[in-house]
């Protein structure tokens, strides 16, 4: 898998099965062959920071780590981290990558 996806992060959030989910926040499970390793994206308005620990990425400026600026959307604080098939995602406010969304029991009351 390459590091770079849609939404620029190494998640590609159309293969993501939501687990739960309240507003802006939500878990999820990622089920992938290449989901092996670790990856992460925090950003506060334009600044991001970004680690991933994946078989086959590219070296981020610093090894497996580095920072960003870029302009991702009007979110003030983004964040996005996954551990083998398991994917945790926050937004204040809710944007394309964490997409509004409430569940109960595993199921999806309210979904974008």
């Amino acid at each position: 898998m390459s590091y770079q996806r849609s939404g620029d992060d190494a998640i590609d959030e159309g293969e993501l099965i939501l687990c739960c989910a309240l507003c802006c926040a939500n878990f999820s499970v990622y089920p992938s062959l290449d989901c092996c390793g670790c990856s992460g994206k925090v950003g506060v308005c334009c600044l991001n920071a970004e680690v991933c620990c994946k078989p086959g990425a590219p070296c981020l400026p610093c090894g497996c780590c580095g920072p960003a600026v870029e302009c991702d959307g009007c979110s003030i604080l983004n964040v996005q981290a996954h551990l083998c098939c398991c994917v945790a995602s926050a937004a204040l406010p809710c944007n394309d990558e964490v997409p509004v969304a409430v569940t109960v029991a595993g199921g999806a009351l309210f979904s974008q």
